[in-house]
């Protein structure tokens, strides 16, 4: 059985990824803890209570930033 994918653009990289994915799974795929990120798509912050209920589409962009602590 063939898989289907979409073609997405992932912090500026154009990338195949399944083409059923919410964020939520995207982000387990990638082994990403949702705690210490934040993600906008087409340049819109998901909240990350919405992360599981959004689904990506083809062509969407997906920046995904990580928390960096210091002072």
């Amino acid at each position: 059985m063939t898989r289907k994918t979409i073609s997405v653009r992932i912090n500026g990289k154009d990338t195949q990824i399944d083409h059923d994915l919410t964020i939520a799974q995207l982000l387990g795929q990638l082994e990403i803890n949702i705690k210490l990120i934040a993600v906008a798509l087409n340049g819109v912050v998901i909240r990350r209570n919405d992360l599981s209920q959004v689904q990506i589409s083809p062509s969407d962009e997906i920046e995904i930033v990580r928390a960096v602590g210091g002072g």
